[in-house]
């Protein structure tokens, strides 16, 4: 089940997912069409980062804690940001697996793409959130020779 709330200034909206096999997908299809019905003129490198980045978030949140998840999607005009918070508790050490490891790694996307992140602690567990923030377009001499 989900339920959508949508607030108008600043540009916000949330959303509250409880576990299902397509909740990952899901939920990342509503960060993107947040996106898309507040009309922002996002580069495709921008929503792409968005799309992995929301991704990685919620999985961890279904991983490691219990339901029910709320995920918001904010507009600060300068930069988009996702917070997820879950029941799980505040992260104790850095994560991240080792070279073979199937999983272990979705932190450390977020931090090497998000603009900025991190984690607050709650009365309940916490949230982590993340920033993207609109990529200049690349020029024509970081694009491949067609």
């Amino acid at each position: 089940m989900i339920m959508v709330h949508t607030h108008r200034e600043p540009l916000c909206r949330d959303f509250t997912l409880s576990t299902g096999d397509e909740t990952v997908p899901t939920a990342r299809r509503l960060v993107l069409s947040t996106v898309g019905d507040w009309g922002l003129a996002l580069p495709d490198e921008t929503l792409d980062d968005l799309a992995l980045l929301s991704g990685e978030v919620i999985a961890n949140a279904l991983q490691h804690a219990t339901g029910p998840y709320n995920v918001v999607v904010s507009w600060t005009r300068a930069r988009l940001r996702v917070e997820v918070a879950d029941t799980a508790r505040p992260f104790r050490t850095s994560h991240g697996g080792g070279p073979y490891a199937e999983s272990g790694r979705g932190l450390l996307l977020v931090a090497a793409l998000a603009a900025d992140w991190g984690s607050t602690p709650t009365a309940t567990g916490k949230t982590v959130w993340f920033e993207v923030a609109p990529h200049a377009p690349t020029s024509h001499l970081d694009r491949p020779a067609s």
